[in-house]
């Protein structure tokens, strides 16, 4: 990864008046955050920039070239030596599901191992003040699930979301935790050693500015990454209200499935996952439950095989993708219309191929391998 990624979206933003919604559209006008920032006036406004952000980003630019002691330097020296890295909009590693939501982030920073973010997951939510076997609950799902191949996603808080990546850890599988704060500002506190564990086997996820720390309105806007990385979210434990059940209503709001525990009805901390079973969720009692709800998943580890011995293996939707495939690219958007499957099985099905070695991801999505 180009490691003056994350100069430039630190200069977009840090840039005053540029907002987060023209980052996208400029980001997507180009190949490349070098190619973006390098761009003239004229063609920031013919990517859709007003002039106010237009003069923002040049005189980022233009503090940029100030030498060693600006500030925007001296934060790009601070997320160096945490090992920092960073994705935008423009780059074919963006996480596809996540580029699918409503008002996707314009870029991601990244602490651990990026390629993480390419795997499929699923977000694991829950109370901060779970109960003992709530606690067990996430624990063992997620190493279950971590073991069969899927990354566990979650919020790193106290309670549920600390369980689920312990769980992953244990089993020797991947996670990822998304922060409500800067990607240097751990919250909460204690969870320092469990981050340092995660980035080993995953990463830690932020899209706030760096040195943000933690506040009210950062929490919702966190839930909505840590459902539209996933392909589903399970809810362990929650009651009535929660912020899981808003994360469970932003799930289903992107398309994603939702997945819960039954909780008898004299557990007041289970009585949000009993509404969301009224409401339609998947009963989750097992590992497989979540599994056969989300669709075959890709093995922790694929061997080359042959093409022939390759289209044996793969799901119905995977081999119905690869025979439309070919070297001119498609997005998911376009090829869940053109086979008319949801776009979340489509993106499920690419993945699978992906990691089989049977399609590439590009710029334009995605080819077929010859």
């Amino acid at each position: 990864m180009d490691a003056d990624v994350v100069t430039h979206c630190l200069l977009l933003q840090v840039a005053a008046g540029l907002s987060r919604a023209e980052s996208c559209r400029l980001l997507s006008a180009f190949s490349s955050t070098h190619a973006c920032i390098a761009a003239d006036a004229r063609a920031w406004r013919r990517a859709g920039l007003e002039s106010i952000a237009v003069d923002a980003l040049q005189r980022a630019r233009d503090d940029l070239q100030g030498g060693p002691g600006t500030p925007l330097l001296a934060l790009r020296q601070h997320l160096a030596s945490l090992d920092v890295s960073a994705v935008s909009l423009c780059d074919p590693g963006y996480p596809a599901l996540l580029r699918s939501i409503d008002s996707p982030p314009p870029f991601l920073y990244v602490r651990g191992a990026p390629d993480t973010l390419e795997c499929p997951q699923l977000a694991v939510v829950g109370s901060r003040r779970a109960s003992a076997l709530g606690v067990r609950a996430a624990r063992d799902l997620a190493g279950d699930v971590a073991a069969a191949g899927l990354c566990v996603t979650s919020g790193l808080a106290l309670g549920i979301d600390g369980a689920a990546h312990r769980g992953a850890i244990h089993a020797g599988g991947r996670t990822v935790a998304v922060m409500a704060t800067g990607i240097d500002r751990l919250y909460p506190a204690q969870h320092r050693d469990l981050a340092d564990a995660i980035c080993e086997s995953g990463c830690l996820v932020s899209e706030f500015a760096p040195g943000t720390p933690p506040r009210r309105d950062h929490f919702p806007r966190r839930n909505r990454l840590i459902s539209g990385l996933a392909l589903g979210t399970l809810v362990v434990e929650a009651g009535l209200p929660s912020g899981s059940l808003i994360t469970a209503n932003t799930a289903l709001n992107q398309g994603r499935e939702v997945l819960t525990l039954p909780w008898s009805i004299y557990h007041g901390n289970g009585r949000g996952c009993l509404q969301l079973l009224h409401d339609g969720a998947v009963l989750v009692q097992t590992s497989r439950d979540i599994t056969d709800a989300l669709g075959r998943l890709p093995p922790p580890e694929v061997q080359p095989a042959s093409a022939d011995a390759e289209n044996e293996e793969l799901s119905a939707c995977a081999r119905q993708l690869v025979a439309r495939l070919d070297e001119v690219a498609i997005d998911a958007d376009s090829l869940a219309a053109v086979v008319g499957l949801p776009l979340q099985s489509v993106i499920a099905a690419l993945t699978e191929l992906e990691m089989a070695g049977s399609v590439q991801r590009c710029a334009g999505g995605y080819v077929r391998k010859r």
